[in-house]
């Protein structure tokens, strides 16, 4: 009678279970997208050409990725880093501004069928390159044409329609890409206490993390093979700036972070510094609780300057813990060695094995350096990363204000450009004053008639000639003035070489340059 019970009991439990049906597992509120562009040579000739730009963006791609975004990557690679980052060769495509709608439209079906399946999307926007000023407007580079702080809030955050949008930039005059100043140089009236803003300061769903605060210079550094700023705020997005340990990384923490990995910098000219404005209601910048299953953790009684590296040497992260700061840091995907640096006058380095994904510093054994320590390419940048980093850096970091920005010119003009356009201008004088004299000299010579004494009509014969003579030689001196300051003007900032050519026809001595 029992097992015929038990049966009975069993098959009303199972036809109860197969009535209702299996709870589904819950989807990821949010998914994350990136739009990472990256140009070493700008549109503009006479600026340098940068030699990282196209690093940081191909790192990016790599961090972004250990997140599980959905990335598309704008940059030309030179051969280096497309050895390096295979994968970012594989995918990128140029910095074209028609690369770039193509992008942005390709993006924004991928936010739009996000949030069609009720998914919170989350954008990010990278930049490494040339910035400037033009019209008291801030502007970003691309290979051919400017992206102006208009346009970018208009036609690629605008476009994207994200729930929130992340700007991270690092470029020459990057702050005013939302806060702009008055044209000429000049400041604009300030609205309680604040500068005027732009769209992209006024959008309350973007967040700002810019390398300057006013106008200065963004930086390189040969030692990092990357930007400066970029590899700071990385280093941050790795899980270094995770001071209260939560698995995500706000923008507080961030800025707390680049500040600090800076101040012992000596100069302040070769200091980057960080503006940063988190989106209207939340402060949070990336969350890597997705990615920190497979982790590396440092525990408190570690605390050093670290850097993590893979086998070719390009640094993942850097960080240095105070005593009693522990962090988690993520770790990229087993498909190569990865070292862990300990710095210091006796370096030790820890070879990270690939299994397990979570893996204590603590528990790790360490070996001579591979390598000793490069060699510094600015000795300003060695102090970076010296002073440890912890919860009460960020607890006494503070928001900088935007403040009106510092007058930023149209840019100097060369010794030869300036004499260039004098030239010009006083040999355009020149030719106007030789037609006035040939207009006077024919004037003149319409007002001799029939009956006018020979003596007048000698004395106007002479004072034509006179004119005629000062036109010619106006006219010669004017245009070879002119001439000159052309030349001054067109005349390559480059290397020019002579070439001679010689064919059935003759020889041919010309220069070679770029104009």
């Amino acid at each position: 009678m029992r097992p015929l019970l038990f049966l009975c009991a069993l098959l009303t439990v199972t036809a109860a279970a197969a009535g209702e049906p299996a709870p589904r597992a819950e989807g990821p509120r949010t998914a994350v997208f990136a739009l990472i562009i990256g140009v070493n040579r700008s549109h503009e000739a006479n600026l340098p050409t940068l030699r990282y730009a196209d690093d940081d963006a191909a790192r990016y791609l790599d961090l972004f990725r250990l997140l599980g975004a959905r990335t598309y990557l704008l940059s030309r690679l030179d051969e280096n880093t497309r050895r390096l980052h295979p994968q970012a060769a594989a995918e990128a495509v140029d910095p074209h501004r028609d690369a770039l709608t193509q992008a942005v439209g390709a993006l924004a079906k991928d936010i739009a069928l996000a949030r069609e399946r009720g998914v919170e999307a989350v954008a990010y926007v990278v930049y490494a390159g040339h910035g400037n000023v033009r019209n008291g407007e801030g502007y970003l580079s691309l290979e051919d044409g400017t992206l102006t702080g208009h346009a970018l809030a208009r036609e690629v955050v605008g476009r994207l329609a994200a729930d929130r949008v992340h700007l991270i930039v690092d470029a020459c005059h990057s702050y005013f890409l939302a806060y702009s100043r008055g044209p000429g140089g000049q400041r604009r009236a300030l609205a309680k206490g604040f500068s005027e803003t732009q769209g992209l300061a006024q959008d309350d769903n973007v967040g700002l993390l810019l390398s300057t605060s006013s106008a200065r210079e963004s930086h390189e550094w040969e030692a990092y093979q990357a930007g400066v700023f970029h590899h700071e705020v990385r280093s941050g997005l790795f899980g270094a700036a995770d001071a209260d340990g939560d698995g995500q990384v706000s923008y507080r923490e961030i800025a707390a972070f680049v500040e600090r990995a800076n101040s012992a910098i000596p100069n302040e000219r070769f200091r980057p510094q960080v503006h940063a404005r988190p989106p209207r209601g939340s402060e949070l910048l990336v969350d890597l609780r997705p990615g920190l299953q497979r982790r590396l953790e440092v525990d408190g009684a570690s605390g050093a300057h670290y850097i993590l590296e893979d086998v070719n040497g390009v640094r993942l992260a850097e960080f240095h813990n105070a005593p009693g700061q522990p962090l988690n840091l993520l770790r990229p995907p087993p498909r190569g060695p990865t070292f862990l640096r300990k710095m210091g006058e006796e370096e030790q380095e820890y070879p990270l094995p690939p299994i397990p994904d979570v893996v204590r510093v603590a528990e790790l054994a360490s070996e001579p350096a591979r390598v000793a320590s490069r060699g510094a390419a600015h000795a300003s940048f060695e102090h970076i990363f010296t002073l440890p980093f912890d919860e009460r850096v960020v607890a006494g970091y503070v928001y900088p204000q935007p403040l009106a920005p510092e007058l930023v010119g149209s840019r100097e003009l060369s010794p030869r450009a300036k004499l260039g356009w004098t030239g010009l201008a006083a040999g355009g004088a020149a030719l106007g004053s030789s037609l006035a004299t040939v207009l006077v000299a024919r004037h003149t010579r319409e007002g001799v008639t029939d009956d006018m004494p020979q003596r007048e009509v000698a004395l106007r014969n002479a004072r034509i000639r006179s004119l005629n003579t000062a036109g010619a030689v106006l006219a010669t001196a004017g245009g070879a003035v002119a001439l000159g300051g052309a030349l001054l003007l067109l005349w390559p900032e480059t290397e020019t070489l002579p070439q001679l050519a010689v064919g059935p026809e003759g020889a041919v001595l010309g220069i070679a340059g770029a104009f």
